[in-house]
């Protein structure tokens, strides 16, 4: 893996741009590269090189690339440069339209599933996920809890929530939480325990979605939104089913919810 740890977005033609930028707005850490005739804004990096050669310059500067363009593009220019699949970095295609994500290279050792499925949620878009073992990951847990609430509740409740649905702990694909959240020890120490990717979502998004969930008067109060565990994991699944609503304990919340086929997916 490579020690930068930053994604960089790019485009070859201003079609792609209003995609980019929409991606890059929720992932402002996120470096947007487009062609120096694009029209380009600020805080965007230009490049005047072909995008094969752009790309073989900096394939080692990042830890992962979203390239929005055709995927035959991308896979010319990998051809001469594809490395070890452990060390590589993971490569994910978009479309100009936003509908899909792609994993392309890198799916499991370079990070790629994940980030199709972090691009995806940022843009509406349908993840692409060809490994085998991913594809039989369809469950997403939405977690909460209490400022330094206690691992052991958080963890205990997880199970308790896992076994009420009969569904074994290498089922889940990713935990998912408020950004408030994102820092709090226990969660982190769940994503690490599990190696359960943990994706975050703003309070924005979660409001901007409108999703109909039971409210929570102190979460409302507190945060600004009706819900953190239920609402981020359907939103993550793509508007899934939800298995298990909130269950509470101790100062955690956690809902497990179940991805739709790809055909049953929201646009």
């Amino acid at each position: 893996m490579p020690a930068n740890n930053k994604i960089a977005i790019i485009v070859i033609r201003s079609e792609g741009l209003e995609v980019a930028r929409k991606l890059r707005q929720a992932c402002p850490s996120w470096d947007l590269w487009a062609p120096e005739a694009s029209g380009i804004e600020q805080g965007e990096k230009a490049y005047n090189s072909k995008f094969k050669d752009w790309l073989n310059e900096n394939f080692q500067n990042y830890e992962g690339f979203v390239c929005i363009m055709a995927a035959g593009i991308v896979v010319r220019a990998l051809s001469t440069m594809i490395p070890d699949k452990r060390t590589g970095p993971g490569v994910v295609v978009c479309d100009e339209f936003g509908r899909h994500a792609i994993s392309l290279l890198g799916g499991h050792e370079g990070g790629a599933n994940e980030l199709a499925h972090e691009v995806a949620s940022k843009t509406g878009s349908v993840p692409t996920i060809t490994t085998g073992t991913e594809s039989m990951k369809n469950y997403i847990l939405g977690v909460g809890c209490r400022k330094n609430a206690d691992y052991g509740s958080l963890k205990g409740l997880v199970l308790e929530v896992l076994k009420i649905a009969k569904v074994s702990p290498d089922r889940i694909r990713i935990i998912t939480t408020i950004d408030l959240k994102e820092k709090e020890p226990c969660i982190l120490e769940l994503s690490d325990e599990f190696a359960w990717p943990l994706l975050i979502f703003s309070k924005n998004e979660i409001n901007a979605t409108k999703i109909q969930v039971p409210p929570s008067s102190f979460v409302e109060e507190n945060i600004g939104v009706p819900g953190v565990c239920e609402p981020t994991a359907l939103m993550a699944s793509h508007f899934g089913e939800l298995i298990v609503p909130k269950t509470t304990a101790n100062g955690c919340a956690v809902a497990l919810v179940q991805e739709p086929e790809i055909t049953g997916r929201r646009p």
